[in-house]
């Protein structure tokens, strides 16, 4: 897999997702999540480079409410790290009323305390 793929579905999934070279990511579904919008309207809030997150907005709740979270940190890896912010990741998914455990394991990554 291209490391280009692997920054795309990183940044796109805001929660943990990686897809195959061959993926259309305009139109791509993987675990309940469109990629090419998390892409477009949630990379700005888990992306590894700047502060923290503001809340996110509605559009990017809207996007993130339908992903499946254990099937998403399947795909969680170092590569996927590399490029989001696990801390934001879990900020904005709980701030869209994502009903995420601490402790729960995501990849190496474990959930912390609300």
């Amino acid at each position: 897999m291209g490391s280009g793929m692997i920054k795309t579905m990183a940044i796109a999934i805001t929660l943990f997702m990686i897809g195959s070279d061959n993926v259309d990511v305009a139109t791509a579904q993987v675990c309940g999540a469109n990629l090419s919008g998390l892409m477009n309207e949630c990379q700005r809030y888990v992306s590894n480079a700047g502060p923290n997150s503001p809340p996110p907005s509605r559009s990017c709740c809207a996007l993130i409410r339908p992903i499946d979270v254990p099937c998403a940190c399947r795909y969680v890896s170092r590569d996927v790290t590399n490029y989001i912010d696990m801390d934001k990741v879990v900020y904005v998914a709980r701030s869209c009323g994502k009903k995420i455990p601490s402790g729960y394991k995501c990849g190496s990554y474990t959930i912390p305390a609300a």
